[in-house]
């Protein structure tokens, strides 16, 4: 397994992606990524990325402090529903349970986004 560098960035930085699976190594849990590391390092990795990327998608949604803010158009709606699907499968897949039924899951999931703003994570936990 080889791991290719690159340079790119603003800051020069070097960025090592794994050439298996095309994550950047310090996240990758393949087989030569995990090696000569432990299970902390990695999960820290992994959670650094999903947090970045959950940033991300917030910032797809509100608007970003880098980003002047228009008037919200049905493109924008339209962008936020696939976006709202797309984070809805991922919930379903933490909310089956073993009898894999996806519909009564995502029944569940859709039931505790209709809770209170203020009770609406608490809702989603016993969801899922």
């Amino acid at each position: 397994m080889q791991i290719r560098f690159t340079k790119e960035g603003p800051d020069n930085v070097t960025m090592a992606i794994c050439s298996h699976t095309q994550i950047r190594a310090a996240a990758c849990v393949c087989g030569a990524c995990v090696r000569f590391t432990t299970t902390d390092t990695k999960y820290k990795a992994v959670k650094r990325d999903v947090l970045e990327l959950l940033k991300l998608l917030a910032g797809c949604i509100d608007c970003h402090p880098s980003h002047e803010c228009q008037e919200v158009t049905w493109s924008d709606v339209d962008r936020t529903a696939h976006l709202r699907e797309r984070l809805m499968e991922m919930a379903i897949g933490f909310a089956v349970m073993p009898d894999r039924a996806e519909t009564a899951a995502r029944r569940r999931v859709e039931e505790a986004l209709c809770a209170p703003v203020e009770r609406v994570e608490d809702a989603l936990i016993e969801a899922l």
